[in-house]
């Protein structure tokens, strides 16, 4: 009881002087989710950013940013604690009681929408430039996305017999890998090759055996995965791999994490990566 009192009393403290010091300020932002911090920052408004999630980390600057923790699991006292006006956070933001606990604090509060593919990002792109007022800073960063993935569709050899496969993690299970909405799925499918993980939704575990027998000619790993200068031919020996038409020659290409899973304004450079790497298939 004497917890839930104490907690009850930094609450009210925390929306007293939060309501207090919004009064005459300018807007501050808590960002929650990298692609929304991303685009703040494409969108020439970061100046308002006091805080954002853990997954945060790109541009540069943003990685300097105070933290408030992984965007799933924030703390409605440690967002207050900015006096913020204004949250903006990707869907999953949470937890659930989050968003009613800084209303009732009167900060703002958006969680926008997700689409896992390009579509989406430009959708996300103007939802966060409506809310800030940067409506045509947005329709710029669209405008400029659009033509760099349409000049790179363009330009590009589709082969839908190339397969591929995109790997987050692994374990002795198999390997936890990306399948159908998400944000590998559009860079294979505007890159004109095949998922093999398709019939998976989301991130999932595939099986060692349903791996071998699908046998993707590229494999692609997040970076996050390769630690170390060992790393990558360790993952080339695991037993899912080692037999595959990539995994022989341990023709495994590493992408940025941030740039290869979330909704970026990097998207361009994710797909042109994508595309170079089954050129360099193609030119074996």
């Amino acid at each position: 009881m004497y917890r839930l009192i104490v907690g009850f009393v930094l609450f009210f403290f925390h929306m007293v002087t939060a309501v207090h010091a919004r009064a005459d300020s300018p807007e501050r932002i808590v960002s929650a989710g990298g692609s929304i911090t991303e685009i703040i920052y494409a969108l020439d408004k970061q100046d308002l950013i006091v805080a954002t999630d853990s997954t945060s980390i790109y541009p540069a600057p943003a990685a300097r940013l105070p933290k408030l923790g992984y965007f799933r699991q924030l703390s409605t006292e440690g967002v207050l604690s900015f006096q913020p006006s204004h949250l903006i956070g990707t869907q999953s933001t949470g937890p659930a009681s989050l968003a009613p606990q800084l209303t009732a604090a009167g900060v703002k509060v958006d969680i926008l929408g997700e689409q896992r593919d390009f579509q989406g990002l430009t959708q996300l792109i103007q939802d966060v430039g409506q809310l800030l007022d940067a409506q045509h800073q947005a329709s710029l960063l669209v405008e400029s996305i659009s033509q760099q993935v349409a000049e790179l569709k363009l330009a590009q050899n589709k082969n839908p017999s190339i397969s591929a496969l995109f790997v987050m993690s692994d374990s002795e299970r198999g390997l936890m890998v990306a399948g159908n909405n998400t944000v590998p799925q559009s860079l294979f499918n505007d890159a004109g090759i095949r998922n093999v993980a398709a019939k998976l939704s989301d991130y999932k575990v595939m099986d060692n055996e349903s791996i071998l027998a699908a046998n993707p000619d590229l494999i692609f790993v997040a970076s996050h995965r390769i630690q170390g200068p060992e790393a990558l031919q360790t993952l080339c020996r695991h037993p899912a791999l080692k037999a595959t038409s990539a995994g022989k020659s341990c023709a495994l290409v590493v992408m940025n994490s941030s740039e290869a899973l979330g909704l970026s304004p990097r998207y361009p450079q994710a797909l042109a990566t994508v595309i170079e790497s089954v050129k360099a298939l193609h030119a074996l």
